[in-house]
C-alpha cells in the first residue's frame, strides 16, 4: 500500500496508498517477465464492460459465503503501475500481512524499503529512512480519507456487505459461482467497484477484484477515456494461520513515537 511519489503528502497519496499501493517506483524498475504481462485489449474492454452489469444479490450472497477471508493472512504482492507515457511499468513489490482484529500491513521491498502499518482508523508509514508518520483517516472530514481505510479492511476481508455501504457492486452476467451438483464448480469470480461518491470515484476510478476462495489480483482502471493507464497488483504465496510474534510485532510501528 504505499502507493505514491510524495507519500501522505496530500490526501491524493493517501487514497493511492489505501487502495492498495500504487507505491513510489522508479521508471528504471523492470518488472519480472513472467506472469506480468500487460493486460490486452481484450481485457480491457472486458473490465470495462463489467460496469454495465450490476451484481445480483444472489451472486453477492453466493460469492461472500465462498470467500474465506476471515482468517490471519500473509504472502507477497507485486503492483504494476501501466502508463500510456512510459514504455515499461513502474514495478514495486513486498510483503503483506491482514489480520482481521489487527490491521494491514504492507512491507514494500522493492525498488526500496518502505512499512505501512492501517489499523484503528490510523495510518502509520515509516519511509526509506526510517522516518515514521501517524495519520488519522478521518482527521480532516475528507469523504476519500474516512472511506478508504473502511474499504481497504472490506476487500481484505472480503466483506461483501461493507463493500455494499460505499460502493456499486457489478459481477459477470455469466459468472456462476454455485453450479448444479453435476458440474464442477468454478471457483473462479470477478467483482467490479464503483464508489457512490463522485468526489471518491473520481480519485479511484474503478477498482476490479478477481480470485478463488482468495483475492489473487486488484485491478485500478482510471475514469478517464485512455484504459490503457491503470495499475495492477497481484498477491501470490498466499497462507492462512495464526500469526508469529514477528509478525505481530510490525502492528506495533510506531507506538512509541505515538506517546
Amino acid at each position: 500500500m504505499s502507493v505514491f511519489t510524495s507519500i501522505l503528502a496530500r490526501v491524493s497519496s493517501i487514497i493511492m496508498l489505501c487502495c492498495l499501493c500504487i507505491a513510489a517506483t522508479s521508471a528504471s524498475e523492470h518488472p519480472p517477465a513472467s506472469n506480468n504481462e500487460p493486460l490486452t485489449q481484450a481485457q480491457l474492454a472486458d473490465i470495462q464492460a463489467l460496469y454495465t452489469q450490476p451484481a445480483s444479490t444472489e451472486a453477492l450472497s453466493a460469492l461472500a459465503q465462498q470467500l474465506n477471508l476471515q482468517l490471519d493472512t500473509r504472502g507477497q504482492f507485486v503492483q504494476l503501475r501501466y502508463l500510456q507515457v512510459l514504455k515499461k511499468p513502474l514495478l514495486s513489490q513486498g510483503l503483506f500481512i491482514f489480520s482481521p482484529t489487527q490491521g494491514l500491513v504492507w512491507q514494500q521491498q522493492r525498488p526500496f524499503n518502505t512499512l505501512m502499518v492501517l489499523k484503528d482508523q490510523q495510518l502509520i508509514q515509516q519511509n526509506s529512512q526510517g522516518k515514521i508518520q501517524h495519520f488519522s483517516a478521518g482527521a480532516n472530514g475528507n469523504p476519500i480519507a474516512q472511506q478508504l481505510p473502511r474499504l481497504l479492511q472490506a476487500i481484505m476481508a472480503g466483506d461483501i456487505d461493507a463493500l455494499s455501504a460505499d460502493f456499486s457492486l457489478f459481477m459477470p452476467a455469466t459468472q456462476s459461482i454455485n453450479k448444479p451438483e453435476t458440474q464442477p464448480a468454478d471457483k473462479s469470480w470477478q467483482l467490479g467497484l464503483q464508489a457512490k461518491d463522485p468526489q471518491v470515484q473520481s480519485s479511484m476510478g474503478n477498482i476490479t477484484l478477481s480470485g478463488d476462495t482468495l483475492i489473487r489480483s486488484l485491478i485500478m482502471t482510471s475514469n478517464q477515456a485512455n484504459v490503457r493507464d491503470y495499475t495492477q497488483i497481484q498477491f501470490t504465496q498466499t497462507q492462512q494461520g495464526p500469526l508469529s510474534e514477528a509478525e505481530l510485532a510490525l502492528f506495533s510501528l510506531g507506538n512509541e513515537s505515538a506517546k
